[in-house]
């Protein structure tokens, strides 16, 4: 029985007593209805329907109903993310959910379909047959998705065959070079069509006879992307580097990650040569023309990894040495910091001390940066050289709010006890405090080893309010904190609303 059916017999059942003349049952309804159960006025069921959803903190009994209608369409939200075909078969039932079966429900406005096509083919056919639609894009304003574009071979066949349309991106990114011939044959225009995040059929190609192909007949070799700004070439990186060398070769223009991922020592040497200030960069930090922020990097290689990261990563300890012998002091320092080299970074202090003095407020935000993305080490590093915490990071929260959005205790007591950050202090985006960040972070980040519950103590030890709004949409601390009943109870036993 369903938590509605539940709220419907109880309702049935309250009339019933009522009518049978049980005192109790007619006080709750007549709290509601004081014209009802006399002898002018008999009761009804939507009386005792009434006298329910006042019980339960609704106006009416329709927004009981609209409210238990939204929790069950957030369990299929639910089910379909966690794959589970049997629950999201058994919620489907239910004829309010079948209505949203194709609804944007997803994150950057996918659909159902979209999201079991990552997931099982179990999954998938439960949604199919409940009327899901194929054919449906995702509602992404920087370029909707197609429910093949994330689909493997096989589940891609599956949705051909329940008609679904094969698009030249979806051809070129599984490598099915025949059907990518037949669609460019039939419209040449297709080298150049846009698909999930404006990508063109380049930015996908699995193979270099794919990219051959495709610039061949006429596609941009540096075209990009809507939503990410990047090229063919830096998408193919770092699966496909086969591909970006042949892009590379057929005149792509190149980026010293390129010649980082690649260990190919010459092109870094050029690109060094054209513009040492390759070096200082970092995956999604402004500066480095070729890789703006928000750059597809941040996802295939890291948010503010720097080329020397990137070589290391990859296996070419000599180009890494490469980097660091033609690497100002300053860009040693930060490499070394934001890997915790201890040793390394005092070494690169000594030999100028005038890096300390001259970093700006943006580098001792990577403090709060370092946390957010728990490089612990560079972290415990620069809080024992004396960066200042209170520096803005991600989103302009300090290191207070990302040591509370990672659920660090051991951090945030070390921050709270250097008494340099308000404790209570908004970030300039959300307008929330750090006990914001750790309620929201308690159900959305989740991070390996946190304790958000002790985080909260914490913070209320010092003097944060528990009163206090989460966030600009005056959101409580508990209800950002849903999905984590542990950090709920501590929040509401600490004394929030």
């Amino acid at each position: 029985m369903s938590n509605l059916e539940q709220q419907h017999k109880l309702a049935k059942d309250l009339l019933r007593a009522a009518r049978d003349a049980d005192a109790s049952a007619l006080a709750r309804i007549q709290r509601v209805r004081p014209d009802r159960g006399g002898e002018t006025r008999a009761l009804i069921l939507a009386d005792a329907q009434l006298a329910i959803a006042r019980e339960g903190g609704f106006e009416s009994w329709p927004k009981l109903v609209a409210s238990f209608h939204e929790r069950d369409i957030e369990a299929f939200r639910n089910a379909v993310d966690a794959g589970d075909a049997e629950r999201t078969r058994q919620l489907l039932t239910a004829e309010h959910v079948r209505k949203s079966v194709n609804a944007p429900l997803f994150s950057f406005g996918q659909r159902a379909a979209h999201i079991a096509a990552t997931k099982n083919e179990a999954l998938l056919t439960v949604l199919l047959d409940a009327g899901a639609d194929v054919n449906l894009k995702s509602e992404w304003d920087n370029g909707p998705y197609t429910v093949l574009d994330r689909a493997d071979a096989a589940i891609a066949r599956t949705l051909l065959a329940r008609g679904a349309t094969l698009t030249p991106n979806v051809a070129a990114r599984l490598g099915w070079f025949d059907e990518l011939v037949r669609l460019v044959d039939a419209d040449p225009s297709a080298v150049h069509a846009r698909g999930g995040d404006g990508e063109q059929p380049l930015h996908e190609a699995k193979t270099v006879a794919i990219a051959d192909f495709l610039l061949d007949r006429g596609a941009g070799i540096d075209v990009p992307c809507v939503d990410h700004k990047s090229m063919p070439a830096q998408y193919a990186l770092v699966e496909r580097p086969d591909v970006c060398r042949r892009l590379l070769e057929r005149g792509a223009t190149p980026d010293i990650y390129m010649a980082a991922r690649l260990g190919d020592d010459e092109l870094a040497t050029r690109l060094i040569e054209a513009d040492p200030a390759c070096l200082a960069a970092r995956v999604h930090e402004p500066g480095y023309a070729p890789v703006p922020p928000l750059h597809i990097y941040c996802w295939t290689l890291g948010f503010g990894r720097s080329p020397h990261d990137v070589a290391l990563r990859f296996g070419h300890p000599e180009l890494r040495e490469l980097l660091t012998r033609h690497s100002p002091p300053r860009v040693r320092f930060l490499n070394a910091l934001m890997r915790g080299h201890d040793v390394e970074a005092r070494e690169s202090l000594a030999a100028d001390p005038s890096i300390m003095p001259s970093l700006t407020r943006e580098d001792h935000g990577r403090l709060a940066i370092a946390i957010f993305y728990e490089l612990f080490p560079a972290a415990d590093l620069m809080l024992q050289l004396g960066f200042d915490p209170s520096a803005p990071g991600i989103d302009g929260g300090n290191a207070l709010h990302a040591a509370c959005w990672v659920g660090h205790v051991a951090l945030v007591e070390r921050i709270l006890a250097k008494g340099s950050v308000a404790v209570d202090g908004r970030d300039p985006t959300h307008k929330s405090p750090p006990l914001g960040w750790a309620a929201f972070g308690s159900a959305q980040r989740r991070a390996n080893g946190a304790d958000y519950p002790a985080v909260a103590e914490r913070l209320v030890a010092a003097g944060a309010d528990i009163t206090a709004t989460g966030n600009k949409f005056d959101r409580s601390l508990v209800s950002m904190a849903e999905g984590n009943e542990a950090m709920q109870s501590a929040l509401r036993r600490l004394g929030a609303a």
